[in-house]
């Protein structure tokens, strides 16, 4: 693969006393780790939390709205927040990448000392931010009711005109407020690239409470149904977002985001666009896989209800690791920049280990208990006609179909660690274009290709086994690169710091 370097950089000293970043390059790294990941793993499990209740919310819906004509008002209401999920995923998955790219660029300037640099990329990357909100409010009225028809059919839903024009009006008004997402996301990652975690975690803490919070209100107490999940879902990514800028102003950080004076440069836009492509992509692609996998699940009964079940139990085993990489990212970054390469890998190996700790539970968990993960989405209500004895066989069905496929998906937790580190490492040595052909190779080289050929050979049963299988598959064809990459990529750092084109600390 070819190496992806940086800009060649020749900068005055730049002050770095009292900077809180520079515990990236003198904090002990077990202990920097802990204090850099801790409030991201917490505040990643209560989002989790929130994934659960917020469904549980929608389905629990028992009034019937005003011209209302189906069976099933709390089934169908969850029902149109469900097939908007893929378009609001890639939504997130903007405010993802240009938050990706801002954190590991601020994070490696402010370890070669060039505070002017991460200045101005941070200013960029919230004219970022505002430029994907303006193309969402375009977008929003032009492709909310197209995506809900042609997803939306009668098997779907007892009330199908209901599913279309709810899940349009959510799709629409989250476009439109999705500046409080995109800025929430951007502005979070770069106040972790400066080693200030504690924000980013009352930050989203105050996101998820308000929204449980506003759900109950508005779904259960004004009876406003998908409105009120979607008015509940927005007003709480605006108070998250609110409180990152606050942040920004309302005391000193190590980069501003004031945009007084601020002139565009096309570099910083193309160095934040190219670190965070990766992340972009793989979000994004989550969505599409997603939309992929259904199609083929939907010939079987209970398909996909197991595959949106187990989304949402797995959260609680990868949002840790996902928190674990968002403070180790911004720490490699940091002493990539600075070229301290022992401090890299230390982390990284301490990453390592901490991630496969939790897929090893996360394994454990999905193999000795999956009956009683699955039984979580159990049905208790009676369908028209329905019979106690009909719905507890139904019920045995479903809870035995998703214990076979967590079981077999669980398989592929343990190889996941891994590639999610060295995806994450390969971002933090602006390695973008391997980081990207990586994420891609796991989905769609890999998963997609073996999903269909193991639904032909052993149907539903077969499909699940595609997870494990793409990640080994992944990881075979690219770790020799990586260790390529990551070599090539600090003999560069080396040279630059021997030539004195990087200021160092003195």
């Amino acid at each position: 693969m070819d190496e992806i370097t940086e800009e060649k950089i020749n900068t005055e000293p730049t002050d770095q006393a009292r900077l809180q970043s520079d515990k990236m390059r003198n904090m002990r790294i077990g202990k920097l780790l802990l204090t850099m990941s801790l409030p991201a793993i917490i505040s990643m499990l209560v989002q989790s939390l929130y994934n659960i209740v917020d469904s549980l919310f929608l389905t629990g819906i028992t009034y019937q709205p005003s011209g209302y004509a189906g069976q099933a008002i709390g089934q169908d209401s969850f029902n149109a927040v469900s097939i908007v999920m893929p378009m609001t995923m890639i939504v997130v998955a903007l405010g993802i990448g240009i938050g990706v790219g801002a954190n590991a660029y601020i994070a490696r300037k402010l370890g070669e000392g060039n505070r002017e640099h991460a200045n101005k990329a941070a200013k960029t990357a919230i004219v970022m931010a505002i430029s994907c909100w303006l193309l969402m409010v375009a977008l929003a009225f032009v492709v909310s009711k197209p995506f809900m028809r042609a997803f939306v059919n009668a098997d779907d839903a007892s009330d199908q005109q209901y599913v279309i024009e709810q899940g349009a009006l959510y799709l629409e008004i989250y476009m439109v407020g999705s500046i409080g997402v995109i800025m929430d996301i951007t502005c979070a990652r770069m106040l972790q690239a400066t080693g200030n975690m504690k924000i980013p975690m009352i930050t989203q803490l105050v996101g998820a409470v308000t929204n449980i919070v506003l759900d109950a209100a508005f779904i259960v107490g004004c009876q406003w149904g998908v409105l009120g999940a979607i008015l509940a879902t927005v007003i709480g990514q605006w108070a998250a977002a609110a409180i990152d800028i606050v942040a920004f102003f309302a005391k000193k950080q190590d980069v501003s985001i004031s945009l007084k004076g601020y002139r565009p440069q096309k570099k910083y836009f193309f160095r934040i666009f190219k670190i965070g492509l990766p992340a972009f992509i793989m979000n994004a692609m989550n969505s599409v896989v997603t939309i992929i996998m259904n199609i083929m699940l939907r010939d079987y009964a209970n398909g996909i209800t197991v595959l949106s079940a187990y989304f949402k139990v797995q959260s609680f085993v990868f949002m840790p690791v996902f928190g674990l990489m968002q403070g180790a990212m911004p720490i490699m970054s940091y002493n990539y920049g600075a070229n301290e390469k022992k401090r890299f890998n230390d982390t990284f190996k301490l990453g390592l280990y901490i991630a496969l700790g939790v897929m090893v539970f996360g394994t454990l968990l999905f193999q000795i208990f999956p009956d009683a993960l699955m039984s979580i989405f159990k049905s208790h209500a009676l369908a028209n006609g329905q019979t106690q004895q009909q719905l507890d066989e139904a019920n045995r069905v479903l809870v035995r179909e998703g214990a076979y496929a967590f079981r077999a998906i669980s398989i592929a937790f343990i190889p996941a660690a891994f590639s999610i580190l060295v995806i994450n490492m390969l971002q933090s040595i602006n390695c973008p274009v391997s980081s990207l052909l990586m994420s891609l190779s796991r989905q769609l080289l890999f998963l997609i290709p073996t999903a269909i050929l193991f639904n032909s050979l052993w149907q539903q049963n077969g499909i699940w086994f595609c997870y494990p299988v793409a990640e080994v598959m992944s990881l075979l064809v690219y770790i020799p690169f990586a260790v390529h990459d990551y070599r090539k990529q600090f003999r560069y750092k080396a040279q630059q710091y021997a030539e004195n084109k990087v200021h160092t600390k003195s």
